[in-house]
């Protein structure tokens, strides 16, 4: 009987630490929100016989994907629809939407000479994600044009593969 005023004075500090934690989730501990665009924020590029002929910038501006495409007017395919030559013309659309999804980061760009807007898959190609395949998505082709494959792109400052 004589060691029970001590089991119930340590119980009891016990409890009273326990109670002190830090739980996760617990509003005095700040979780660091990262964006779903930041793994795709930078400058990529994809060139042709070793030259660029299209970069795409993206900035992250308030929580919000920014930035613009700047590619060849005319693109000129071979029969299994990869990129045989470019226009020395370039064409420039600015971002008006983009969206994280399962499938990767969907893109809207609209021409603000034409006001026509495009769409584009961009998915980051792992390990290292310092390359992606960029896609157009629901884009019309003229009859015997060969379906376009994606384009290789790299992240500035990566070392280029070509594709």
């Amino acid at each position: 009987m004589k060691g029970l005023p001590f089991l119930v004075v340590s119980l009891a500090a016990v409890l009273a630490s326990w109670g002190q934690q830090p739980r996760s989730g617990n509003p005095t501990t700040p979780q660091k929100k990262v964006s779903p665009f930041a793994e795709y924020v930078g400058v990529w590029t994809a060139n042709v016989d070793s030259k660029p002929w299209l970069r795409l910038t993206l900035e992250l501006r308030g929580g919000q994907l920014s930035g613009s495409l700047v590619h060849a007017r005319s693109i000129n395919l071979n029969d299994n629809g990869e990129v045989k030559s470019v226009s020395e013309e370039q064409a420039t659309e600015t971002i008006t939407d983009a969206v994280v999804n399962p499938d990767g980061l969907l893109i809207t760009l609209k021409d603000p000479d034409t006001q026509e807007t495009d769409r584009y898959m961009m998915r980051l190609v792992p390990p290292e994600n310092s390359s992606a395949d960029l896609k157009m998505i629901g884009q019309a082709m003229p009859p015997g044009m060969p379906k376009p494959k994606p384009w290789r792109v790299t992240k500035s400052g990566a070392s280029a593969t070509t594709h």
